[in-house]
């Protein structure tokens, strides 16, 4: 009888922890597409226009998410003619830029490469892209 209600305050405490975790700390939650379409306020398409006014290129991925409490699109953008030698093999430089879903402004722009080494560099909100060359 004693080990039953020992069990049961055990249950009953792990229980109210994890709600008070998902309560005080909702990035945990996890991430809900429509929620995530639905506070958009500017589409995929807009957004891809903005990313590649900054950093011109082939889209291979895109994504709507919520990073550091921000709703944006992610994209990750192939230079055309940059190549990265790793061991002997040519890389593709992927730069990864990040929109703003809800007002269109350019939050990060950074470079990722095959090495998956990064170097990052922060835009701040409302500038205007700074040319390429100052970006790579």
């Amino acid at each position: 009888m004693r080990r039953a209600k020992i069990f049961a305050a055990v249950i009953y405490g792990m229980l109210t922890m994890g709600t008070i975790a998902f309560v005080h700390f909702p990035n945990l939650q996890a991430d809900d597409p429509q929620e995530h379409q639905a506070q958009a306020r500017i589409t995929v398409e807009q957004a891809r226009e903005v990313a590649l006014r900054a950093v011109p290129g082939t889209v291979t991925d895109s994504e709507l998410e919520k990073e550091k409490g921000r709703l944006i699109y992610s994209f990750e953008i192939t230079r055309p003619g940059e190549q990265r030698s790793s061991f002997g093999k040519g890389k593709h430089s992927i730069v990864e830029v990040n929109v703003s879903a809800v007002d269109g402004s350019i939050v990060d722009i950074h470079r990722e490469h095959a090495d998956k080494r990064e170097v990052k560099q922060r835009a701040p909100a409302n500038a205007e892209p700074a040319s390429n060359e100052d970006l790579l």
